[in-house]
């Protein structure tokens, strides 16, 4: 019997406005500017603009026994929202071990501070062997981490 898929999703608080934020990550090709590992990033099909149906390949290294290790990942562009501060992508193909059936968005929107917002992590995925859940949501909570403390930096150098 196959397992159901892995839901979750992780959230951090960034210093800086909704605009700032949302204007350095809404670029689907420009993630590998605001994502720690992301080595490159880019056009593999769909317009220069990113509409939704556009797909990208990044490199990621990630470090693993102390060895540095790069992974390609496809991803296509489903859904994009500007009103909502949102975008979600469809994982189509990679070489890293056990990372199909994934899907993630990305939302950015106001915090309870002024001047601040929250970025929202939300993915789903097939289980991984050898991992528990709560290992890959700790994990995307550091990614997450990382990705906000670069955001921020971006964001007040604008």
């Amino acid at each position: 019997m196959a397992s159901s898929k892995w839901q979750g999703s992780v959230e951090t608080n960034i210093m800086a406005t909704l605009e700032s934020v949302w204007k350095i990550t809404k670029d689907f090709y420009d993630i590998h500017k605001w994502f720690p590992g992301m080595k490159s990033c880019e056009r593999v099909e769909g317009a220069p603009e990113q509409g939704v149906g556009s797909v990208r390949c990044c490199i990621t290294s990630f470090l693993s026994d102390e060895e540095s290790s790069d992974f390609f990942f496809i991803e296509e562009l489903i859904a994009q929202d500007d009103t909502k501060h949102c975008w979600t992508l469809r994982l189509t193909d990679t070489d890293f071990p056990s990372f199909r059936g994934y899907q993630a968005t990305i939302e950015v929107c106001e915090a309870e501070e002024d001047g601040n917002c929250l970025m929202k992590w939300s993915y789903e995925m097939n289980p991984i062997d050898g991992r528990s859940k709560e290992e890959i949501e700790a994990l995307w909570s550091s990614i997450l981490i990382g990705k906000a403390r670069i955001v921020e930096h971006l964001a007040s150098s604008q």
